[in-house]
């Protein structure tokens, strides 16, 4: 099984994304979760994270005389008697409209409990009502583990054989974890493809796509902005642009280990070449602006946020005066 390689098409180009080196790597990312078709039945998959955002290394205190790392240790302690406190003598006040209710640790962690992890199916919906514009941001790849709950690697591939021949997919609640609120995905079936040395290109498995139905724009707008997209998709890969902020991050570190008087500047491959989008795009750029936006827009102008209820009580609140006695 091959799970080192991923791709994905956009507005018909393909999007290569350099591949892992090594399995281990991509079993690091790896989930198990349950698959419930139903109260009944379960199955287990692991979801695998292809594709992951780089960032920047977290910093590690050292010590100033060995170099070596520090733990930081936090204790909590009474302001009036000086003695440590314990967890379980810790309270969390909550203020629920005009009343403080103090809450345990453990309840505060309840509060944030949406449901387990895991998987729950809704409904199967022919893939062709899965649009383009449903897309949030890449998809996990899905397989069954056997080796939790038996049985799982043939309800999982008689789930997949009968989604690629009635070709529809399968929309799913997912909960990745338990303070984390639950969406909707669509589990896409895939098929395996072999190349003609007989050797699997393309592993066997869904596809979780995250995906939104909301688009607050009309018909005329989709259109033009579809017109625009278009004019302006080319093949995009990975390794064709660089991170600026993690290559900026790393070039401000080479003064300190190479002793150099000053950091170079970065190149940042991700800033649009405007020029050439305006030749190419004319007109049609201030035609959806016209769609869009009214005429007295100005997008530098300052934007009013609305003040929340906790916010308006405050602001509601009588000062109180502070009278300073001899």
């Amino acid at each position: 099984m091959d799970l080192t390689t991923h791709s994905v098409k956009f507005c018909g180009n393909p999007i290569h994304f350099e591949k892992s080196s090594k399995l281990e790597d991509l079993l690091q990312k790896v989930r198990a979760k349950e698959l419930k078709l139903n109260k009944d039945i379960v199955i287990s998959v692991g979801i695998y994270n292809l594709v992951q955002k780089a960032l920047k290394p977290p910093p590690i205190k050292l010590y100033r005389k060995t170099n070596e790392p520090v733990k930081t240790k936090y204790q909590t302690f009474n302001i009036n008697t000086g003695n440590l406190l314990l967890p379980s003598d810790t309270k969390r006040p909550q203020i629920y409209g005009s009343h403080q209710i103090i809450l345990e640790k453990e309840e505060t962690e309840e509060l944030k409990w949406f449901d387990e992890p895991a998987l729950m199916l809704m409904v199967f919906k022919p893939l062709v009502m899965l649009k383009k514009h449903h897309y949030l941001r890449p998809s996990l790849f899905t397989y069954p583990e056997e080796s939790l709950v038996n049985g799982s690697s043939t309800l999982f591939s008689a789930l997949l054989i009968e989604c690629l021949e009635k070709v529809v997919i399968a929309l799913c609640r997912y909960t990745p974890c338990r303070n984390i609120p639950p969406y909707f995905v669509a589990l896409v079936s895939q098929e395996e493809e072999l190349d003609d040395q007989k050797i699997q290109v393309t592993t066997p498995g869904f596809q979780k796509v995250p995906f939104t139905e909301k688009v607050m724009a009309t018909p005329e707008q989709v259109g033009k902005m579809k017109a625009i997209v278009q004019k302006l998709c080319f093949t995009y890969r990975s390794d064709s642009f660089e991170n600026p902020v993690l290559q900026q991050h790393f070039t401000n570190l080479e003064p300190f280990t190479l002793y150099l008087m000053e950091a170079e500047q970065a190149v940042d491959l991700t800033l649009p070449k405007v020029e050439e989008m305006n030749k190419i795009l004319g007109s049609m750029v201030n035609e959806f602006k016209e769609l869009g936006y009214s005429a007295d827009y100005n997008p530098e102008g300052k934007i009013t946020k609305r003040k929340r209820n906790n916010e308006v009580s405050r602001s509601k609140r009588p000062k109180r005066s502070i009278q300073k006695t001899s």
